[in-house]
C-alpha cells in the first residue's frame, strides 16, 4: 500500500458537474474567458497513507475551476498531463499564490495559470489555454517532468504488471511506444521501483505498521512471540517472530538450531546477534543437549558463548569447503577434507588428517585452527544428527525425499553381511568370507562400533542386519524426530493470517517505527545471490563417463567379467 495520487477525488471524473459552480465568484478573480465557465472541482489527495488512486485516462484533462488542495497536487497533475500528451513545460511563475506554466517551445500558446483564493493553500486553475501552436514534433522532443515516480504511476495504472518477473527493459520499452519519452535503463529501473511501490507499498509505510502488524499476528496465532527493538528516535532496529504453529512443534524436532537467516537485523555485529539469541532463548533453553550450526562469523560464535554456555556449537562445512576452494589448490586433498569431517570413528579420521597434513601442511593447519571440534562429526561435543550444513533451510523437501530413500537402501545392503550372536545385546556383523568389515552392534544401546548409528541416530546398515537377524523392528531403532508422528506433529497447526476487521488498541497502532538510516549503495541493486566458487566448480563438473565392456559393448561389467 502506498499515498501516490494524483491530487484528484473522484469527483473529478464526474464529467456531469461540469459548468457547475457551487460558490460565488469573487470580484478580484481573475477575468475568465468567455468559452470557459468557471468549474469548481476539488483534487483531493488520498487520506490512507498506503491507498492506491486508481487513475482513469480521461481523468488527466485539464479544466478551469479544478481545485487541488496544495501546489505539490497541482504540479503531480500537469506533469501526469503532458506526458500523456507527449509534450513539456516551462514554469513561468511559481510563489505561495501563483503557479504558472506554458509550453516550452518558444512562441507556443499553451498556457495554464493557477492561483489561491484569500488565505487557502487551495490552487484553481484559472486560466487554461489548451491549443499548440507549435508542432508535435517540436513539443515533444523534451520530457524533462516525465520523471520516474510520475512514469511509475502511468505505467502501474495503464500500461503492464509489476510483478518480479517484469524487467526494467520491457517497462522502458512499453513507456516509449505508449508516450514517446526515451528511457534509457537506469530510467526504466527507477521507474518500475516506483510502480511497484505504489502497488506494494514503501519501506517507511512497511515500517509505519509494523506494530499493529505483529499484534494482529499474535492475535490470529496463539503462542506466537513477537519482540520489536527501536532505538531511542523510535527507528527501527531489530524484529524477532515465532510463529505459534512453529513453536507448539519445537519438542518434536532434533534439538538443533540452523543459524542462517532467522531475524531482521541491522548488520551482523555482536549487539545484533546477542539479541537474536536472548530471544530465540525465550523458546529454546540453553541446556547440554542443543547442538546450534551456524558459518564462522565471529559474531555468532561470541553471542552463542554468551547466550548459550551449555549448548554445543558447530559450523556448517559448506562454508568451510568454500573457503578452502578459495584458498588451497588441488582436487584430492579437497576430497579428503570431506572424508574427514564425515568420518564416525576416530581412528579413521586421523588416518586421513595425517594424510592432509602430508599433501598440503597449510591447508592442514588451517584445519587445525578452525577447530577440529567445530566441523567433524567425530569431534563434535553434541549432537548434531545428520546435520553438517546450513543447508537445510535452503531445501526441506529435498532433504525429506533423501531420507525416504535411505533406509530402504541400507536393509538391501544388510542381507550381504553375516551376523552372529554375542550375547543378548551384543551382536557381530560381518562382510565377506573373510571378516573384510566387523562391526559390534548393541540394539539396545543403539550403537554400533561404526559409530554412524550413535551419530545420526538412524539404523547403520550393521543394525539393520542384527536387527533382521533379532527379529526386532528397524522402525523402533529410529529416533522418534525421524517419524511420521513427529514430524506431522511439528508441522500440525497452521499460521492464520491477520484479520485486518478487527480493531487495534490505540497503545499498540500509535507506537511509532520509523525506518532506519540506510546507506544506498551505488550501482545495480544486487538480488541474486553470486556463486561461490564451490557453485562454480559443481556446475562446471563433467559427469563421470561410465563404462562399457569392450567385449559385448554392455555397461555394468568388463571384459574379464563378461558373462559371454
Amino acid at each position: 500500500m502506498f499515498d501516490d495520487s494524483d491530487g484528484a477525488s473522484s469527483e473529478d471524473d464526474n464529467f456531469s458537474t461540469y459548468g457547475e459552480s457551487p460558490i460565488e465568484e469573487d470580484e478580484d478573480s481573475p477575468t475568465l474567458p468567455s468559452k470557459k465557465r468557471y468549474q469548481n472541482f476539488l483534487m483531493s489527495e488520498s487520506k490512507g497513507n498506503l491507498e492506491v488512486l486508481k487513475l482513469e485516462m480521461s481523468s488527466l484533462d485539464l479544466a478551469v475551476g479544478q481545485r487541488y488542495l496544495t501546489k505539490k497536487h497541482l504540479k503531480r497533475r500537469l506533469k501526469l498531463f503532458t506526458v500523456r500528451h507527449q509534450f513539456d513545460f516551462d514554469v513561468e511563475i511559481s510563489n505561495l499564490t501563483t503557479y504558472v506554466v506554458k509550453c516550452w517551445v518558444d512562441g507556443c500558446t499553451w498556457r495554464v495559470r493557477a492561483s489561491t483564493e484569500g488565505l487557502s493553500p487551495q490552487f484553481y486553475i484559472r486560466i487554461y489555454d489548451s491549443d499548440h501552436a507549435c508542432s508535435v514534433t517540436e513539443r515533444s522532443n523534451r520530457s524533462r517532468n516525465a520523471t520516474p515516480d510520475i512514469l511509475g504511476e502511468l505505467y502501474k495504472n495503464f500500461l503492464g504488471d509489476v510483478g518480479p518477473a517484469v524487467r526494467p527493459e520491457s517497462v522502458g520499452i512499453a513507456i516509449t511506444k505508449q508516450f514517446g519519452v526515451k528511457m534509457e535503463y537506469w530510467k526504466s529501473h527507477r521507474t518500475l521501483k516506483c510502480a511497484r511501490e505504489i502497488d506494494e507499498g514503501t519501506p517507511e509505510c512497511g515500517f509505519e505498521l509494523l506494530p499493529s502488524y505483529l499484534y494482529m499476528i499474535r492475535r490470529a496465532n496463539p503462542n506466537t512471540v513477537t519482540r520489536l527493538q527501536i532505538d531511542e528516535l523510535g527507528r527501527f532496529m531489530y524484529v524477532f517472530l515465532a510463529f505459534g504453529a512453529s513453536v507448539n512443534g519445537f519438542p518434536f524436532m532434533r534439538k538443533v538450531v540452523v543459524v542462517d537467516a532467522f531475524a531482521v537485523v541491522d548488520t551482523e555485529n555482536d549487539d545484533s546477534w546477542n539479541w537474536f539469541f536472548t530471544q530465540l532463548k525465550v523458546l529454546i533453553p540453553d541446556q547440554e543437549g542443543l547442538a546450534i550450526i551456524s558459518d564462522r562469523h565471529n559474531s555468532i560464535g561470541k553471542a552463542i558463548t554468551n547466550v548459550y554456555p551449555l549448548a554445543a556449537r558447530g559450523i556448517c562445512t559448506y562454508h568451510l569447503y568454500k573457503n578452502i576452494l578459495g584458498r588451497y589448490k588441488g582436487k584430492d586433498v579437497f576430497r579428503l577434507v570431506k572424508k574427514a569431517a564425515r568420518c564416525f570413528r576416530m581412528s579413521d579420521f586421523d588416518m586421513i588428517f595425517e594424510e592432509i597434513e602430508a599433501l598440503n601442511p597449510d591447508l592442514h593447519g588451517y584445519l587445525e585452527r578452525a577447530d577440529v571440534r567445530l566441523w567433524t562429526r567425530v569431534y563434535f561435543p553434541g549432537e548434531r544428527y545428520n546435520l553438517m550444513t546450513t543447508n537445510i533451510a535452503e531445501s526441506m523437501n529435498r532433504a525429506l525425499s533423501h531420507a525416504r530413500g535411505l533406509n530402504i537402501g541400507r536393509v538391501s545392503a544388510s542381507r550381504d553381511w553375516t551376523v552372529q550372536r554375542i550375547d543378548d545385546h551384543h551382536t557381530e556383523v560381518k562382510y565377506g568370507a573373510a571378516g573384510e568389515s566387523l562391526n559390534v552392534v548393541n540394539l539396545v544401546e543403539r550403537k554400533c562400533t561404526c559409530r554412524r548409528f550413535d551419530v545420526e541416530k538412524i539404523p547403520c546398515v550393521h543394525a539393520i542386519a542384527a536387527a533382521e537377524e533379532r527379529n526386532v523392528s528397524r522402525i523402533s531403532l529410529c529416533s522418534p524426530y525421524y517419524k511420521s508422528t513427529y514430524l506431522a506433529s511439528a508441522y500440525a497447526e497452521s499460521v492464520m493470517p491477520v484479520d485486518s476487521a478487527l480493531p487495534v488498541p490505540d497503545n499498540v497502532a500509535n507506537v511509532q517505527c520509523f525506518p532506519p538510516f540506510i546507506c544506498q549503495q551505488p550501482g545495480r541493486p544486487k538480488k541474486n545471490s553470486m556463486k561461490s566458487a564451490l557453485e562454480v566448480a559443481l556446475a562446471n563438473k563433467r559427469p563421470r563417463k561410465e563404462h562399457i565392456c569392450s567385449r559385448c559393448s554392455q555397461s555394468g561389467h568388463n571384459a574379464r567379467t563378461c558373462p559371454i
